[in-house]
């Protein structure tokens, strides 16, 4: 078995038909037959389940699969720090991130960077944290941005930046004319909150558990910008990350109501797998990060706070 073999045999999984993953590979449809058909004989086992519209993975297909995607991932890091160390300044990037991290954080650290070295060519994938996790582990992206505690020992955890979730409101909803509310006054009032694998809804739901206060659920929508229209559209009140509103608190279409004696903070983490070799180009990425979030991104203080207006016997 070779790299030539397994990576024909891996366009094939991912394309799941021999015609398509053929035009992809530039080879003619006999030819990547021929390679598939030596590789099973190679390993005595069979990789694809044949004669549906679709090709299937064997059990052994599934095992060879995950397998061929860190091995050709590797290759691929393995190119790219050569090319990096070849040619100074160029290079390659593939960042990982959860949505907060993805949308809110990540953009404004890699157009900074950008700024500095614009020959760097950067990747971004998007996904909930534990799919971002799982990526690192295969070795498919090379670092991530992730929120909140990560006590697995396989993965280095730096912080870059501290976050706040704040509640959020529609400026008709009652609960924003009040201008401050206790944990008590949240007890049973409609949330709009993330999906259930979502960091930024379990971190919510287990502080407004642990300080004793119903969570009534009224809707719950894929991503931070799903949860912001609706609560905008006064279906709920929401909790989000604050550098996801910091528009909407400047325009007005959204308030940040303060819950006394209560603050739900988490930092912003660089994440990676442990013993990770970093090209030269990661490294000087990872310093930038962290120097990045340090002294540039906003702090919880500065905050808009928007007071509601108060009618004129108030």
């Amino acid at each position: 078995m070779n790299l030539h073999h397994l990576r024909i045999f891996y366009t094939v999984a991912q394309r799941r038909s021999i015609t398509a993953a053929a035009g992809d590979l530039l080879l003619s449809q006999p030819a990547v037959s021929l390679q598939l058909k030596a590789l099973e004989k190679e390993l005595g086992v069979s990789l694809f389940e044949r004669g549906g519209p679709k090709l299937r993975l064997t059990q052994a297909g599934e095992v060879l699969y995950r397998s061929a995607m860190s091995i050709l991932h590797a290759k691929d890091e393995a190119e790219r720090a050569i090319t990096e160390l070849r040619d100074g300044t160029k290079g390659r990037l593939i960042l990982g991130a959860g949505t907060t991290g993805g949308m809110y954080v990540l953009p404004r650290i890699v157009q900074a960077y950008k700024r500095l070295w614009p020959e760097t060519e950067i990747v971004f994938h998007i996904g909930t944290t534990d799919q971002i996790l799982e990526k690192l582990l295969q070795n498919v992206v090379d670092m991530g941005v992730a929120g909140g505690p990560i006590e697995d020992r396989r993965f280095v955890v730096e912080p870059i930046c501290t976050d706040e979730l704040v509640l959020i409101a529609a400026p008709s909803h009652p609960i924003a004319s009040l201008g401050k509310v206790t944990l008590k006054d949240l007890g049973g009032v409609p949330f709009v909150l993330p999906e259930a694998a979502s960091r930024t809804r379990q971190l919510v739901e287990r502080k407004l558990r642990e300080a004793g206060v119903p969570l009534r659920i009224a809707m719950q929508l894929p991503g931070t910008e799903g949860v912001k229209r609706a609560v905008e559209a006064g279906l709920g009140i929401g909790m989000v990350s604050r550098y996801s509103v910091e528009t909407e608190f400047s325009t007005g279409v959204l308030r940040h109501v303060p819950v006394e004696g209560w603050g739900l903070t988490r930092s912003m983490n660089l994440v990676f797998r442990s013993q990770k070799y970093f090209s030269p180009v990661g490294e000087r990425f990872r310093d930038f990060a962290k120097g990045y979030g340090r002294d540039h991104l906003t702090p919880p203080e500065a905050i808009p706070r928007i007071e509601p207006k108060r009618g004129k016997g108030g």
